[in-house]
């Protein structure tokens, strides 16, 4: 079995933005810096930019959601 690098990073980053440790905003730049790098390819930033998608509009739910309930 051996170590794939890009499918390491792009799941990285996207675990960091479902888990909120890293703003969406960082999670781009150091998807465009891995992708400049030729260590992630176009598909992968897709998808950390779909995960920055989902992961704002799940917040934006929430938000709605608290300040229904108050």
């Amino acid at each position: 079995m051996s170590f794939d690098l890009s499918k390491f990073l792009t799941e990285g980053l996207i675990d960091s933005i479902k888990n909120g440790l890293i703003p969406a905003e960082l999670a781009t730049v150091y998807a465009g810096n891995y992708l400049a790098k030729s260590l992630i390819t176009q598909n992968q930033v897709t998808q950390v930019a779909d995960a920055i998608t989902a992961y704002k509009a799940a917040q934006a739910s929430a938000t709605v959601d608290n300040n229904s309930v108050q």
